[in-house]
């Protein structure tokens, strides 16, 4: 009977510690984002955009036929809302992300094709923000409080 209950408890500790293990796969870089690989597209977004032209975000962040692109483009695009929110416009409190898209995009369409080569993509985005920042009054920028 003692040998029953140990092995009981042998067995259901086991089962335990089976079921303690979590496999999570590590995302791996695809061949068309790894840097080190010279044969990728040199038209895709990499960390080291650094310097981005208007032209080269926006044909990314309006693909069509790359999600991965568009997804790419539109974190740059937060960044950018992110670090300007308080001082060049308001707040997420006061537009919601739809409406900041809508007026990044409608800029940089009314924009010439010159400039939006010229120009950087993060001048541009906030060019447009100060355009259309809604009459905000200069405050101390809100952090989502």
């Amino acid at each position: 009977m003692r040998q029953c209950i140990m092995l009981a408890g042998l067995l259901f500790c086991s089962a335990l510690s089976w079921a303690e293990q979590d496999y999570t796969p590590r995302a791996q870089a695809l061949p068309q984002d790894d840097t080190a690989n010279f044969l990728r597209d040199p038209a895709l977004l990499t960390s080291q955009d650094v310097n981005m032209s208007g032209e080269r975000f926006f044909n990314a962040w309006t693909s069509k036929s790359n999600e991965r692109e568009r997804i790419k483009a539109d974190l740059y695009l937060l960044g950018v809302l992110d670090t300007t929110e308080g001082t060049v416009w308001c707040s997420y409190r006061r537009f919601k992300s739809i409406t900041l898209h809508e007026i990044v995009y409608s800029y940089f369409r009314s924009l010439p094709p010159e400039r939006l080569k010229q120009a950087r993509a993060s001048s541009l985005i906030i060019d447009a923000m100060t355009q259309h920042h809604g009459g905000c009054e200069k405050s101390t920028p809100s952090r989502n409080k």
